[in-house]
């Protein structure tokens, strides 16, 4: 069968998850400040690059609510106008806007996300009827790199509070029938993702390389949601109506091997596609990534030791220079090891929990039942081995970011996935056998066990990366963290231990190789 692994469900009461969509684009106006981001033909780059300062936002005044620039009849539409479109691989529409996301329960925040809608002309959201009133705003918890938004209409009259919403389960406002709203059921806007981008994201994350990424994934594979524009600091995207897996989920057989199935399709991904003209022998990004994200931890890390006592204490234990010089033994050890896979695949890189979807609604005929699972999120995806990938979402089997004390600590919940568990998850993944954009699934009991064995061993050789990688970016996501120790910043509420984070993945890394035999 075909790879269609999402829906199109920008249109109110579409509720095929299979059906193919494209990403649309409206023309560029001269009198407008908005601009196409183009997204060029150069080759890739590691899932980093840059480092962008976001805290210099836009005027509230900039945040203009005039009219969109659409005729009436397309303010309504489910899609664009054909006429009005461009080639959507030229590029995504973009808004010259910055946000705030921290003010995201003022109502201004509102009235600018509107704004931003417009100016994007979002289907659906360009009426000039809606008023900031009109957006129910729900903030997704547990969202570690970004500032993730449910922005959802509100039909009653009156406006809602923001709230919090820890799965990824948006809620429509009942209205109010003594006083119906403008717009009929079939004029409502959908719900949409409004995604504000982390203060140190940039460090991590070339977004160029992201909505490139993601525009191919879905105008070619249709893997991923529709990119519906660009600001300054973040992105407006298409929201899939479901839900996402919680951390117990991620053990339940029929999950994990639906996991499984559409971790082998996303590897399938032709990675000259992407861009990547060595395709399968490329090198893996981890260690492009390791290096760079060192480089951009250990500023960090010195401002974190300037703080002196214990902090400075801390850092040293740390040791960066140390680390740097385990993952050098670490990578030359993989390099001579035969059984670490042969080249690499377009790896997802990051599937916990909260980035895998169960589809609301039934599944189209002839679809099998692990298209009910998707996955979302591909800002750290890049070649990497899959038994990388595979060991990288293992290690998220251990994670529950929704504790309320210990959401940073991978040792304090669920066990690593025993023996049989990676064994089933192998022969589900081995099951399914791709030819070109063709799927074909076999029975599991039909997988060799020397295939399911020299996955294992893949696994085994490359799960200490995943560590030694995500400990860095502990360091880089805790600038903010680091700042407000340094400067005994008074009424700072931490909202996520990123150093504490980064020390117990670094002990992974470090305990993980040392059962290797890599370090003594």
């Amino acid at each position: 069968m075909v790879l269609t692994p999402h829906a199109n469900f920008d249109s109110p009461g579409q509720m095929s998850p299979t059906a193919s969509s494209s990403t649309s684009s409206l023309p560029h106006t001269a009198a407008s400040s908005d601009s196409y981001f183009t997204t060029g033909s150069i080759g890739p780059s590691a899932p980093r690059l840059r480092k962008t300062s976001t805290s210099s936002f836009s005027k509230l005044s900039e945040f203009s609510l005039d009219p969109p620039l659409l005729d009436e009849k397309d303010r309504y539409a489910p899609e664009a106008d054909p006429e009005l479109r461009t080639n959507s691989l030229k590029g995504i529409r973009h808004v010259a806007l910055s946000v705030d996301a921290s003010e995201w329960r003022h109502p201004v925040f509102k009235q600018k996300v509107l704004s931003i809608l417009r100016r994007l002309r979002v289907p659906l959201w360009s009426s000039d009827l809606l008023t900031p009133s009109s957006i129910h705003l729900q903030k997704v918890s547990g969202a570690l790199t970004n500032a993730v938004f449910f922005v959802t209409y509100n039909p009653s009259p009156d406006p809602t509070s923001p709230s919090e919403s820890p799965l990824l389960t948006p809620t429509m406002p009942a209205s109010d029938p003594a006083h119906p709203p403008p717009l009929k059921p079939d004029q409502y806007p959908p719900t949409i993702l409004f995604r504000v981008y982390g203060p140190s994201s940039d460090a991590l994350i070339s977004r160029e390389e992201e909505l490139r990424i993601l525009h191919v994934l879905n105008t070619e594979y249709h893997f991923g949601p529709k990119m519906y524009g660009t600001f300054q600091n973040g992105r407006v995207e298409q929201f899939f109506p479901s839900r996402a897996l919680t951390a117990k989920e991620l053990r339940q057989p029929n999950v994990y091997r639906s996991v499984a199935r559409r971790m082998r399709e996303l590897h399938s991904v032709e990675l000259r596609l992407i861009g990547y003209e060595h395709g399968k022998d490329t090198e893996p990004m981890v260690w492009r990534c390791i290096e760079e994200w060192a480089a951009s931890a250990e500023p960090v890390l010195d401002t974190l030791a300037s703080a002196g006592g214990k902090w400075e204490t801390w850092v040293e234990n740390f040791g960066l220079h140390r680390l740097r010089k385990e993952v050098d033994t670490y990578r030359r050890w993989i390099e001579g090891e035969p059984g670490k896979g042969k080249g690499v695949v377009f790896a997802h890189n990051d599937t916990q929990y909260g980035n895998l979807l169960l589809l609301d609604g039934d599944l189209p005929p002839n679809q099998p039942e692990h298209h009910r699972y998707i996955v979302i999120d591909f800002e750290y995806s890049a070649p990497n081995p899959r038994g990388f990938d595979i060991a990288n979402h293992f290690q998220e089997w251990q994670a529950d970011y929704h504790h309320p004390t210990l959401s940073h600590c991978l040792l304090a919940h669920g066990p690593y996935p025993t023996l049989e568990q990676r064994q089933d998850f192998y022969r589900a993944y081995l099951s399914v056998e791709m030819d070109g954009r063709e799927e074909v699934v076999h029975r599991r009991k039909d997988v060799l066990s020397e295939k399911v064995n020299a996955l294992e061993r893949e696994v085994r050789i490359w799960s200490p990366a995943s560590s030694a990688l995500w400990s860095l970016w502990g360091i880089i996501q805790a600038e903010e963290q680091v700042e407000a120790i340094v400067s005994k910043k008074e009424g700072y509420v931490l909202e996520y231990d990123c150093l504490g984070y980064a020390e117990g993945r670094l002990d992974m890394f470090r305990d993980e190789a040392r059962k290797l035999g890599v370090l003594s």
